[in-house]
């Protein structure tokens, strides 16, 4: 029963430390861009420290709006 008590703990506290905002940011960033500006982006925040990690949470949702407008600016221009 312990031993169960413990890995149940162990996965929880794995789950809770690998949850790395940086990781939703560059894939937000990686969002309609090209492969050479997605890669820049994984080689800045790759093992974000907790400073970097903060200034990726904070900036997530901004990121995500300038995404969707750069994801529909390349759908439309398509249509035309």
């Amino acid at each position: 029963m312990r031993k169960m008590i413990f890995c149940a703990a162990l996965t929880l506290g794995l789950v809770a430390c690998g949850d790395d905002p940086c990781e939703k940011y560059v894939d937000v960033l990686c969002e309609c861009e090209d492969s050479e500006t997605c890669e820049d982006a994984k080689t800045t925040y790759e093992g974000a420290d907790s400073d970097l990690q903060d200034e990726c949470s904070s900036s997530l949702d901004e990121e995500k709006e300038a995404a969707d407008a750069r994801c529909d600016a390349g759908d439309s221009g398509g249509e035309g």
